[in-house]
């Protein structure tokens, strides 16, 4: 019949397999594609936490893992120390040394580096950086980024000053403008205003003839 949609049409998804098969599956998937997995549903969440299917997973890999141990193409030893997937004592060793070097020559180049007072000097930091400065505000010495916010905050406060009175200031020009443009249109003859008076002006006209007329 039209319409009518049979069981062995309908489309089969992945979640409505036997839990058989879908252990199997799950079997064959790796650890981070199998959290993945278990993320999608909360069906496949309790399959994936499921201890058969932990077994099912140590059973494939005591099989895979002898020949993966004996094959030919399994890295050496050398390779997985150069590649630092092992870790030998010589290397541990040799890390921390190279550790320590590096904080040794960090301590020297900081002790080297030019103080406060000098940066000051330089104008590479603002005076309110340095303890003690007589700067107006207090004796207490402000970090670097803290001095820079503080700037930044009262340029763009001038900024917003200078905003506020060009455009007053514009208004009122344009304002200005406008008032000396009306009064030549007025004065000249020409504009909307005065269109717009001449032609009362010749109503009022009309109707005065009108009611003279009437009179007589």
């Amino acid at each position: 019949m039209d319409g009518v949609v049979s069981e062995r049409d309908s489309p089969i998804h992945f979640s409505d397999l036997p839990n058989e098969v879908l252990l199997q599956i799950l079997d064959f998937l790796d650890v981070p594609d199998l959290l993945s997995t278990s993320r999608t549903s909360h069906h496949l969440r309790d399959l994936s936490l499921a201890p058969i299917l932990q077994r099912l997973r140590l059973q494939r890999t005591r099989a895979m893992l002898p020949p993966m141990l004996t094959s030919p193409s399994r890295p050496s030893l050398a390779d997985l120390i150069s590649r630092s997937i092992f870790l030998t004592n010589t290397t541990v060793v040799s890390r921390k040394l190279a550790r320590s070097l590096v904080s040794i020559r960090l301590q020297r180049r900081l002790a080297a580096r030019p103080s406060a007072e000098t940066l000051v000097e330089q104008n590479v930091l603002p005076p309110e950086c340095v303890p003690g400065s007589k700067n107006g505000k207090g004796v207490v010495a402000v970090a670097p980024a803290l001095v820079a916010k503080k700037r930044a905050i009262e340029r763009e406060r001038v900024k917003d000053g200078l905003r506020g009175w060009v455009g007053s200031v514009w208004r009122g020009e344009v304002r200005t403008r406008e008032e000396g443009v009306r009064r030549w249109e007025e004065r000249v003859g020409v504009g909307r205003v005065w269109r717009l008076r001449r032609f009362w002006e010749r109503v009022a006209q009309a109707d005065n003839h009108d009611h003279a007329a009437g009179v007589d």
